[in-house]
């Protein structure tokens, strides 16, 4: 009897396989991490756009506390000089020349005037605002608030001296770039 020879069973391969599938796989993973870093990317973004408009609503909340403080202050005022490097938080107008006004309540002293509003005016190399206005305490904030009350006129009706004032109030929030100033006008009658 004869033995069968075993015969070998060989699958032929494929011509021209190259690897080809190997570069598929490695084109889909680099289109993956573009996104991911696009994605890590608006995600950064997002987070200082939110933490820029946190920070300036507190800065905008302090200077409007400060401005509250500056018009409530208007209606304790007695004998008060104004003057043009606005002394006390104090200024006279822009263009202004010296006088007195008499209320009901005292004496108001205008002494002098500047070319400048009274916000924008130096005293010194910084605005007087900073360097001469009453202070707002703001916690968290990189500077206090500041504030300054500006006389502006006066006029003279049948209830007595109408007096106008503009108050300006400045605040930082926690990153010392981010600066608030506001203003208001103030009718006082005297």
């Amino acid at each position: 009897m004869r033995r069968p020879q075993h015969q070998s069973i060989t699958t032929p391969l494929p011509n021209g396989q190259g690897g080809f599938s190997l570069f598929i796989v490695l084109i889909v993973m680099i289109i993956i991490a573009f996104l991911a870093v696009a994605a890590t990317q608006t995600y950064n973004t997002e987070l200082r756009i939110s933490s820029n408009d946190a920070d300036r609503k507190m800065a905008m909340a302090t200077a409007e506390a400060a401005l509250r403080q500056g018009e409530s202050a208007i209606a304790s005022f007695t004998n008060q000089t104004f003057t043009a490097d606005c002394t006390d938080g104090l200024c006279s107008q822009a263009r202004q020349t010296n006088t007195t006004v008499d209320t009901n309540d005292g004496t108001l002293t205008i002494e002098g005037g500047s070319n400048d509003n009274a916000w924008t005016r130096l005293c010194g190399n910084t605005s007087c605002l900073e360097t001469n206005g009453l202070t707002y305490t703001s916690a968290g904030a990189a500077k206090n608030a500041r504030y300054i009350i500006e006389y502006m006129d006066n006029t003279t009706d049948l209830n007595g001296n109408t007096l106008l004032f503009r108050v300006t109030a400045r605040a930082w929030g926690q990153n010392a770039n981010t600066v608030v100033t506001v203003q208001s006008y103030v009718e006082s009658i005297r």
